[in-house]
């Protein structure tokens, strides 16, 4: 909420900074739209630099935000998963930093990839070009993906074992290699769950928007609804999930059963080996 309100904002004050000359009013007043998209085109096109110096502003806010809120969230979440333990806030900004520099990494990736598609070249040569664009972003987001669960799975030993930013992260990646099966079957489930209800949740607003366009706008309840609920699953299988995680990466994280001592018989209460009768052969 807070991100989209600051995107909200600083789009609004970026629309009203915009300055418009006469002509550009007359093209947009002018009743046509082709020659009003230009006239908006044209009074865009002067404080593209502005815009971008906007985007790259809030940009950095969200993400400040964001690296202190995903470190506080995971901090609480580890100390109820592992009360014993003592997380480091430190450790956890480093790796919430990480995640998010990751994340400008590959998005930095993929716009160059589009300019890439986007670029001049000789005739006929536009599709390959498209195709190896989508296979480059396809591969990057991949590996985003992989790199993100593997930061987010080092903040278990962040908690667990007390490790600095990167040892957490070398310890994750050693968990990864010695019990890569046990790893990958507790992952696929609430991978699979999460995407069944991602797409539940799309083909719910798809509806709710189809009946908001054709019956009556009052159907827009729903959708924070579908929303809200969406979010409060996804969180419960995130939580299972990093408790699945805690009980393979922590020893003694899982309650074991330990069998009670026999007690030792007392030297003047005869056992019941002595009272069985004698047998001769």
């Amino acid at each position: 909420m807070a991100a989209c309100l600051l995107a909200i904002v600083s789009v609004l004050g970026y629309l009203n900074a915009v300055p418009i000359s006469w002509h550009e009013q007359l093209l947009v007043q002018s009743g046509e739209p082709l020659l009003a998209l230009a006239g908006v085109a044209h009074a865009l096109r002067g404080s593209a630099l502005r815009f971008t110096a906007g985007m790259i502003v809030t940009g950095t806010a969200v993400a400040v935000l964001w690296i202190f809120g995903a470190a506080l969230g995971r901090l609480i979440t580890l100390r109820a998963l592992l009360p014993e333990a003592r997380g480091r806030f430190r450790s956890l900004l480093g790796l919430s930093f990480l995640r998010a520099g990751l994340f400008l990494a590959a998005l930095l990736s993929a716009v160059g990839a589009l300019m890439l598609a986007a670029s001049p070249g000789p005739a006929g040569g536009a599709a390959p070009r498209v195709v190896f664009a989508a296979l480059l972003i396809a591969c990057v987001w991949l590996v985003w993906a992989l790199l993100n669960w593997l930061l987010s799975l080092a903040a278990i030993f962040v908690a667990g074992d007390q490790q600095e930013t990167f040892g957490a992260v070398g310890a994750a990646a050693d968990l990864i290699g010695s019990k890569f099966g046990d790893v990958v079957l507790t992952s696929l489930p609430f991978v699979l769950l999460h995407y069944l209800a991602l797409g539940a949740a799309i083909a719910s607003g798809v509806l709710i928007f189809d009946l908001m366009t054709r019956v009556s706008p009052a159907a827009a309840w729903a959708l924070p609804a579908i929303a809200a609920g969406y979010f409060a699953y996804a969180d419960f299988l995130y939580i299972a999930r990093l408790a699945a995680y805690v009980s393979l990466a922590v020893p003694g994280s899982e309650p074991s059963v330990v069998p009670k001592p026999a007690p030792f018989p007392s030297p003047d209460v005869p056992s019941p080996a002595d009272e069985l009768p004698a047998t001769s052969y």
